[in-house]
């Protein structure tokens, strides 16, 4: 399984160097874990606890304005016909990258402590809008969605350790969605700072009587654009 992984996550490196811009990023993790007891009741025992990201995903606008100026074909003339929704749909882009991220928790019931320590790695896809602000500035609105794989992840209660990959409800696949928010400085023509903050879940249920656990990572970033 693992070496799958890192055969797809080379051949989305490729993929990601084909945009028009990529991005580097990295910053801190504040995971919520969201159980859900199998009586479905809350567990209120479990809080936050800081872990690391780090990523790099490719940047490619739906609507590229300078081959369309060039070309003389049919759709370079409907857009210049159509000023408003050549705008409009130039201000959007996709974006599909590489996202490790570390998400942790800690908990204490009946004067027992625990911890939960895991590392993920996964796919990243979002597409999105750059508007512009003022003076080099310019905010960024994405919808995200990820694809996260557990490559290892302990538990410790009390003293004594236990490999998650032996837990269901971590060892799957975990399909995220949220949103993310950015401010973009760009300094000159290849070259922009970002600071960005990222909220996603996932949305597992189950019937009444077996229990669930939901992860809700929010994560704050700085990162560097790079343009062709």
């Amino acid at each position: 399984m693992i070496n799958a992984i890192c055969c797809g996550l080379i051949g989305l490196s490729s993929c990601v160097c084909m945009g028009q811009q990529f991005a580097f990023e990295f910053g801190s993790t504040l995971s919520q874990f969201d159980y859900t007891l199998a009586n479905g009741s809350k567990a209120d025992y479990l809080i936050p606890a800081a872990g690391l990201s780090f990523g790099i995903h490719g940047i490619q606008t739906l609507l590229d304005t300078s081959t369309i100026s060039a070309s003389s074909g049919k759709k370079s003339i409907y857009f210049n016909q159509h000023p408003n929704l050549r705008k409009i749909v130039s201000a959007l882009h996709y974006e599909l990258g590489i996202k490790y991220l570390q998400m942790n928790a800690l908990g204490n019931q009946q004067k027992i402590s625990f911890s939960y320590q895991t590392d993920f790695i996964g796919l990243q896809a979002g597409l999105g809008a750059n508007i512009p602000i003022f003076k080099g500035f310019a905010f960024s609105g994405n919808l995200i969605v990820q694809g996260q794989k557990m490559i290892q992840g302990n538990q410790l209660i009390a003293n004594q350790y236990y490999n998650l990959q032996e837990n269901d409800q971590f060892r799957g696949i975990q399909l995220l969605l949220g949103y993310r928010a950015e401010i973009i400085k760009k300094l000159n023509d290849k070259i922009s700072l970002y600071g960005a903050f990222q909220e996603s879940q996932t949305y597992h249920s189950a019937e009444l009587g077996t229990s669930y656990l939901n992860f809700c990572p929010r994560q704050i970033l700085i990162g560097l654009r790079l343009s062709k």
